[in-house]
């Protein structure tokens, strides 16, 4: 007679609920970094330190969206009956991009003396709102609220 005791659960069926919820997580997590991106760029244009326009067009130049940067690391032993490439989710990224040549000077122009065309425009106009956590609150939450939003669907 055997001292150890204990049950099993069958998760098939959660599992493929798992599966399905984590697809719908990568898809839409995509198109909330659109909007959080868009929102980036438009703080970076109305928010000290602006965008630089007067040589070019840089406050029109910009796109921002989703970059994947690869899928996280989930523990095999955890989850042995799905199959390897349904484990994990996707690492994504906002990626905000200027075609202007001059677009990367302007935003590295830290301590140059420059005679910038309008009051409040400067350099590392994406990064600073980047290093604020009240904006970066904003993005996050953007993002939530969109990944919340396909979740509560049935």
């Amino acid at each position: 007679m055997s001292n150890r005791s204990g049950f099993s659960i069958d998760m098939t069926e959660f599992d493929k609920r798992l599966l399905l919820a984590n697809t719908r997580v990568n898809k839409i997590t995509k198109k909330a970094l659109w909007e959080a991106g868009a929102a980036l760029k438009k703080d970076a244009d109305e928010i000290e330190p602006k965008t630089p326009h007067l040589h070019g067009n840089l406050r029109g130049d910009a796109s921002a969206g989703p970059k994947a940067k690869g899928k996280s690391k989930v523990n095999k032993d955890h989850w042995p009956k799905m199959q390897e490439e349904t484990l994990g989710y996707m690492i994504y990224a906002i990626l905000v991009t200027y075609c202007a040549p001059y677009a990367e000077r302007w935003h590295e122009a830290v301590g140059q003396n420059i005679n910038w065309s309008e009051s409040g425009v400067g350099p590392k106009y994406i990064e600073a709102k980047i290093a604020r956590q009240d904006l970066r609150d904003k993005y996050y939450g953007l993002i939530a609220k969109r990944i919340k939003e396909e979740l509560q669907r049935a």
